[in-house]
């Protein structure tokens, strides 16, 4: 008795199992099936929208009829359209805008581009272009430094030369990048800030020349002054005003004329005036 109830339970094991199998089997089909319709609904709509992205871009109702152009001050309305490369029998829906800003930004007076679709037919480009701060001197001429300190373009004979410049740099290589020259070009920055921003009687305008000697001190050269100004290496906010102070002071009491130079390097917290002696007058 036991055998055959032992044979009877094997019996409903296999066809339940029998069954089972059946059942996954049938419901792989229907995966597959799905699966493949699915692939084909995708592939016909991906064709679809393919062939409507294809007839738009080519369609005269997106042909660029006008370009607008903001920002230009230095740089040519006619110069950023040459370098957008875009005309009027360009489609707007089929313009690669990445490409177009990318060139644009080529031309170094160009900091930054935004290159917009307004619907149907016209494309709108927004520049801002670098506002430079001094001149560097290098070994091939003078070059243009930004806010950012970025050297960015070659000065030209007809452009303006009312900026201070930064010499003594002349034998570095600021097409490496190199990080003396960063460092350098980072305290210039900060002392003609403070001269923006602080005293009257040392402004930007008034600032010739920063010069940095071989010792990496910086030495001011002022544009209605022939006498050196020692900073020495560190450029700070106190030093500009302590040095506002004595030009002060100098400019009140008539002094300039006597005076040989200026050091801030002397002593902490001391300033040296060097003055003709009677004999020199």
């Amino acid at each position: 008795m036991a055998a055959k109830a032992l044979r009877m339970r094997r019996a409903r094991i296999d066809r339940v199992a029998r069954w089972w199998c059946l059942a996954v089997s049938g419901t792989r089909q229907k995966i597959v099936i799905l699966i493949l319709l699915a692939s084909m609904i995708a592939g016909v709509a991906g064709g679809a929208v393919f062939l409507t992205y294809k007839w738009l871009s080519q369609s005269t109702f997106f042909q660029v009829t006008g370009i607008k152009i903001e920002g230009c001050q230095r740089v040519s309305r006619s110069t950023v359209l040459a370098l957008a490369g875009v005309d009027v029998q360009a489609n707007l829906l089929a313009l690669d805008l990445d490409a177009i800003k990318t060139r644009i930004t080529s031309n170094p007076w160009i900091a930054t581009a935004r290159v917009e679709r307004d619907w149907p037919s016209r494309l709108e480009i927004f520049i801002k272009e670098r506002r430079p701060v001094f001149f560097l001197n290098t070994g091939s001429g003078l070059y243009y430094v930004d806010h950012k300190g970025k050297v960015f373009a070659a000065v030209g004979t007809e452009d303006d030369l009312d900026f201070p410049t930064l010499t003594g740099l002349e034998d570095i290589n600021f097409k490496e990048n190199n990080a003396l020259l960063e460092k350098e070009l980072s305290a210039a920055l900060k002392f003609i800030y403070y001269a923006g921003h602080g005293s009257s009687f040392l402004l930007r305008q008034n600032i010739s020349e920063l010069h940095i000697n071989k010792e990496d001190d910086f030495i001011l050269f002022l544009a209605d002054q022939p006498f050196p100004i020692y900073l020495g290496r560190e450029v700070s906010r106190t030093k500009y005003y302590r040095l506002a102070k004595v030009l002060e002071w100098l400019y009140k009491n008539r002094e300039f004329e006597n005076v040989t130079y200026i050091r801030l390097d002397y002593k902490d917290k001391k300033i040296l005036v060097g003055k003709k002696m009677p004999t020199d007058a």
